[in-house]
C-alpha cells in the first residue's frame, strides 16, 4: 500500500482540500514581493508544476480553488523573471530560511512509530530503518517518518533556540523573523531583511554553521593542547559573555566534576581538563554542541533557489495547515493546524501508529476497517496508510 493511493481515496482528499480552499481566502497569506517569486504546485496524482508567477492574490487564489492542489510552493528567492528557466530567471536575492525537521533530530521515540519497508521482499517493521533487511539481506529500504507530540515539541525547542541566536548574536529584529509550522514534521524560520537578502550560498552556509555550532573546537574557547591550569582559568568562557562562549559557560556549569559543586565554573572545567586532557575534552565538547547547537537542515539554508510550502495551504501528506506561529511557545500543531472537519469517513488502515489530533487519541491500527473523522482519514491517507472503502 505504501507509496500509492487509489482513485477513491485521492478524490476524498481532493474534495477535502477544495472545501478548505473555497472557504479559506482570509487564511492564506501571499508572500511579500509576490510578483518577484516563483510559484509551483503538485496536483493530486500528478507531478510538480513550476515556474509560475502571479501578479495578484486573486489569480493565485483562483488556482487554489480550481485545482485544490496536494501541495503549493513559492520561492524564497526574488527574481527578475520568475517564469523563465532557472538559469535565466535573474536572481535578485532571497529570504534567509532555516528548516527544522523532527526526523533529523534522531529522537528515541522514532523506534515506537516509524515504519520501514524492504523494497526487495516487502517486509515491514516498526522502528528505524536498518542498514540491511533481516529477511532478505537487501539494502534498499524505505522509511516512513512520523511526528508524534514529543517529536514536534523537540522541533519547537530547536526553533526557539534558533530565534534566540538570530536576535542576540545577529541583532535581527523580532519583526523580521517569522516562524511557520510546516504542516508536517517541524518548522520553517524565515528572515526577511534587506541586510541578509543578497547573501550568496557561501555566506548563508557560514550562518548555518554558526547557528548549529558546527566547527567549534576547543581552541575557540581558549583550550589548547599544552594549556596550563592557570591559562585555562583565565581564558575559559564566563557566564554572561555574548555568543557561543556565554552559552558554553552556562552549559559547563551543569557538568559534574568530582570535588566541585556550584563554585567557579572555569576552575571546575580547568580541573576536568587536567584529568581528561585534549582529545577527551574535544569529544565532550562535540557532544555538548550537539545538545546546545540548533539542529537545522544546512542544505535548505544554503540553497538559494529552494521553494517552500506556502503559508495558509494544506500539506498533502497530513492535511494540516502550514501556518504562521504568532506565539510559538503556546502553539500546539496537533490542535492549532487542524482545519479539516470531523465528518465521519470509512477507511481501511494497513498500519497506523498512535495519532493525536484535536486532543483525541486514535489508537494504533493494523489491518482493520474503521470509521474516522475526515481530518484523521486524510492524515493517514496522505501518508499512504489508509484507503477509503
Amino acid at each position: 500500500m505504501e507509496g500509492s493511493l487509489d482513485e477513491k481515496t485521492l478524490n476524498l482528499m481532493k474534495q477535502a482540500f477544495k472545501q478548505y480552499y473555497f472557504k479559506a481566502g482570509d487564511r492564506i497569506s501571499p508572500p511579500s514581493r509576490m510578483n518577484e517569486r516563483e510559484f509551483g504546485y503538485i496536483p493530486f496524482g500528478g507531478s510538480m508544476i513550476r515556474h509560475l508567477s502571479f501578479k495578484t492574490f486573486g489569480e493565485l487564489y483562483a488556482l487554489l480553488v480550481r485545482e485544490a492542489p496536494h501541495s503549493v510552493f513559492y520561492s524564497a528567492a526574488y527574481y527578475l523573471e520568475p517564469t523563465l528557466p532557472m538559469h535565466e530567471k535573474g536572481w535578485k536575492g532571497g529570504d534567509l530560511i532555516f528548516d527544522i525537521d523532527a526526523d533529523n533530530l534522531q529522537l528515541p521515540c522514532r523506534k515506537d512509530h516509524n515504519l520501514w519497508t524492504c523494497k526487495g521482499c516487502g517486509l515491514k517493521r516498526i522502528g528505524s530503518r536498518p542498514k540491511k533487511c533481516p529477511n532478505c539481506d537487501g539494502g534498499s529500504i524505505s522509511e516512513l517518518n512520523w511526528a508524534c507530540e514529543k517529536c514536534l515539541e523537540a522541533a519547537k525547542n530547536e526553533a526557539l533556540k534558533l530565534i534566540d541566536i538570530l536576535m542576540k548574536d545577529f541583532g535581527i529584529n523580532k519583526n523580521e523573523i517569522k516562524v511557520y509550522f510546516s504542516g508536517n514534521m517541524g518548522y520553517h524560520v524565515s528572515v526577511e531583511s534587506k541586510e541578509f537578502e543578497e547573501l550568496d550560498q557561501a555566506a548563508r552556509g557560514e550562518i548555518a554553521d554558526y547557528v548549529s555550532g558546527r566547527g567549534l573546537i576547543p581552541e575557540s574557547i581558549g583550550v589548547f593542547k599544552r594549556a596550563t591550569y592557570e591559562s585555562l582559568v583565565e581564558n575559559l568562557p564566563r557566564i554572561g559573555e555574548p555568543g557561543w562562549r556565554g552559552r558554553l559557560a552556562a552549559s559547563f556549569a551543569n557538568w559534574k566534576v568530582d570535588g566541585f559543586g556550584d563554585g567557579d565554573t572555569r576552575e571546575k572545567i580547568a580541573a576536568l581538563y587536567g584529568k581528561i586532557r585534549y582529545s577527551k575534552f574535544k569529544k565532550r565538547l562535540e557532544v555538548e554542541m550537539l545538545k546546545i547547537g540548533v539542529r537545522i537542515d544546512t542544505m535548505v539554508t544554503t540553497d538559494i533557489h529552494r521553494i517552500f510550502r506556502m503559508p495558509g495551504t494544506l500539506h498533502g501528506e497530513t492535511g494540516l495547515l502550514k501556518m504562521l506561529c504568532d506565539d510559538l511557545v503556546s502553539f500546539n500543531p496537533l490542535n492549532d493546524a487542524v482545519v479539516l472537519s470531523d465528518e465521519p469517513v470509512d477507511v481501511f488502515i494497513e498500519y497506523s501508529p498512535r495519532l493525536q489530533l484535536k486532543d483525541q487519541i486514535y489508537p494504533p491500527f493494523k489491518r482493520e476497517r474503521v470509521k474516522l473523522p475526515l481530518m484523521v482519514a486524510v492524515y493517514l491517507a496522505g501518508k499512504c496508510l489508509a484507503r477509503v472503502v
